[in-house]
């Protein structure tokens, strides 16, 4: 429990770090002065450099072992935070984000690559399900810190916040246990075993079709989740007040809260795990049809952005962790760090499309489609990879 409990708080501090600069934006833009581009950059900063260091590090960290990045990321990131909070320019922030951009990943990389090494598989899914609690957690306590604390206090006070429990983490991190010698790679590090890394997991007949199904779902969920919280400020909710809206977002993220939790349960109902993540990724496609159906109706908002939201984190537990079964314990760490670029890749084009399919269609019809047809075509994926399959 201990174990699970410290990457509870590294998956707490990815998400956190993801979700805090969008409400800290506006005081930010207030006390600097931004202009918009200045603000896109500092928004943009910190996701294109950790694509890179996403894909650099995986196998660095299969060679000098989880324990050691996590413990060198918390620190690391640390000081970033820190420097972000003292920045009094665009500029100072734009490059301390891409410096967490470059340090964040350390720990993101490692989380479940490190759960399958002091996990054992019978009891993984359940581990990693309550691991993933984390991201609702944060996802609440980010909007409402960053509302709340940088509206009363200072926008800072969220970074420094952050900034602690970094530290924290890197100091429980020194608690971990020597990690088992099969789970560190021998193999030197070269530009040839990057190169055969990256295409063995693209290659590969188990993880090629996960990391396409992956894709898909992330896309997805940001084509769905972009400009939602906009569309019920401007339409769907608009004649009840931001409270309404407040209250849908909070809701639905409680019923992501239980989708993690119960995703060991429910799985161990079927006979692999990812056949579990194929219904419920149909079941997200037709239950997010509500949406702009419902306009209007608060229940309605609330009870489908729920099971939506219990549908992607109950996908999110399953398929990060069985995927490091699925590959030998000297390769999870290159596997963890490919899956965040393929989320982060899926994401990034995700929220572009929501933005562009808004702009067409004011009544969300355009991005439920298009949403319900990737999560459709990442069922199909993962109900084809859900047969049996060597483990390791």
């Amino acid at each position: 429990m201990l174990v699970t409990g410290i990457l509870w708080i590294a998956f707490f501090i990815i998400n956190f770090n993801v979700v805090m600069m969008i409400p800290l934006l506006p005081f930010i833009q207030r006390d600097l002065h931004l202009s918009p581009s200045e603000s896109g950059w500092i928004l943009a900063a910190f996701p294109v450099v950790a694509l890179i260091s996403n894909l650099a590090l995986g196998p660095l960290i299969d060679r000098f072992g989880r324990k050691l990045f996590i413990t060198v990321g918390g620190v690391a990131c640390c000081l970033t935070l820190l420097f972000t909070a003292a920045s009094q320019s665009a500029s100072m922030i734009v490059l301390s984000r891409a410096a967490t951009g470059l340090f964040m990943p350390m720990i993101g990389a490692s989380i479940f690559a490190a759960l399958a090494d002091y996990v054992p598989e019978p009891k993984r899914a359940r581990a990693a399900g309550y691991v993933t609690t984390a991201a609702p957690i944060a996802f609440l306590c980010s909007l409402s810190m960053g509302v709340v604390v940088g509206g009363l206090l200072s926008w800072q006070v969220t970074v420094v916040g952050l900034a602690v429990v970094c530290a924290t983490l890197a100091g429980l991190e020194l608690t971990f246990p020597t990690p088992p010698q099969a789970s560190l790679s021998s193999s030197k590090i070269s530009w040839a075993m990057y190169k055969e890394r990256l295409t063995s997991l693209s290659a590969s007949p188990g993880t090629r079709p996960l990391m396409a199904a992956y894709f898909c779902w992330s896309i997805g969920v940001y084509v769905f989740l972009g400009l939602y919280p906009s569309w019920l400020v401007q339409h769907g909710l608009s004649s009840f007040g931001v409270d309404a809206v407040g209250s849908v977002i909070f809701i639905g993220e409680v019923g992501g809260l239980f989708g993690a939790m119960l995703s060991a349960r429910l799985a161990s109902r079927f006979n692999n795990p990812l056949r579990l993540c194929a219904v419920a990724s149909m079941a997200i496609a037709a239950v997010i049809q509500m949406i702009p159906w419902g306009e209007g109706s608060p229940f309605a908002q609330g009870a489908a952005y729920m099971g939506f939201a219990f549908g992607r984190d109950l996908m999110l537990a399953l398929i990060l962790g069985d995927a490091m079964g699925l590959v030998e314990a000297s390769r999870r760490g290159s596997l963890n760090s490919s899956l965040n670029a393929v989320y982060q890749t899926g994401g990034t084009l995700g929220g572009l499309l929501s933005a562009w399919l808004y702009g067409l269609n004011a009544g969300y019809f355009a991005n439920v489609l298009v949403a319900s047809l990737a999560f459709v075509a990442s069922a199909v994926l993962l109900r084809g990879i859900s047969g049996p399959r060597d483990r390791f």
